[in-house]
């Protein structure tokens, strides 16, 4: 059996211009996806939404429309990041044909939500440390920056092509979900600071970088609790008192 595009979800957050939510709709159509997601969008139940989305506006009619991202992506069991900046907090970064061949094939039958920023600035720092993966499409490094709905298409071309070479094949493991992960997330953090590992005013820095570890190992369910009993644990010995030879 093929691979089910309907596990894919295109995440627009604070997407500003209904033209560019039409036209998103429309490449989604193109590309057999047809789960949109809008974080605080713009009006897009307006003509200057419908009219680009021609025959993509059942897709639009369908949104999911949530106040904020971690409520629209709670579910999810892989969260994609796209952006077009590096750097040590955004490192490293994967192009959409290394997404389709390396990732998401890991993610069969499991809900993948595919996030794109807006328009002037794209992902926030917040949004792109809720990524498991982050994506960036290969462009001319004068002029890198691709309208949203030209990202959009692009993912969503690669993701097409993928589903021919995509076979279910036995059962897989469940992914850990967004929640778990991030509880996983404060839990370590908490720790960290505890042995201090982090500096109190600053732990974004190695905070992204540990997500983006774990992001890579796309982390099912099991590992998660497995890790977090290996943290209970170091806590329970933390608060263990010394013996004199330990002293």
């Amino acid at each position: 059996m093929a691979f089910d595009p309907s596990t894919i979800r295109i995440v627009l957050v604070h997407p500003q211009t209904p033209e560019n939510i039409g036209m998103a709709a429309r490449a989604m159509k193109n590309c057999g996806l047809s789960r949109l997601v809008l974080v605080c969008p713009a009006d897009f139940r307006s003509a200057a939404a419908y009219r680009p989305a021609m025959e993509a506006f059942p897709i639009l009619e369908g949104a999911e429309v949530h106040p904020d991202l971690l409520l629209a992506i709670g579910n999810s069991r892989l969260v994609i990041g796209t952006t077009r900046r590096g750097g040590q907090d955004r490192s490293p970064l994967i192009t959409p044909s290394d997404l389709v061949r390396e990732v998401l094939p890991r993610a069969q039958g499991k809900e993948v939500s595919i996030l794109f920023g807006a328009e002037k600035d794209g992902l926030s720092r917040d949004a792109v440390d809720r990524c498991d993966v982050l994506v960036t499409i290969p462009a001319n490094p004068d002029f890198p920056s691709f309208n949203l709905a030209q990202a959009v298409l692009l993912v969503s071309y690669e993701i097409f092509r993928g589903t021919v070479a995509w076979r279910v094949g036995a059962e897989k493991p469940a992914l850990a979900s967004s929640r778990s992960r991030e509880d996983l997330y404060r839990h370590l953090e908490a720790l960290l600071h505890r042995i201090g590992f982090l500096h109190e005013n600053h732990p974004g820095r190695i905070l992204s970088t540990v997500r983006r570890l774990f992001g890579r190992a796309i982390l099912e369910e099991r590992e998660v609790r497995i890790l977090r009993g290996i943290l209970s644990q170091l806590e329970w010995a933390l608060d263990q008192p010394r013996n004199e030879k330990g002293r």
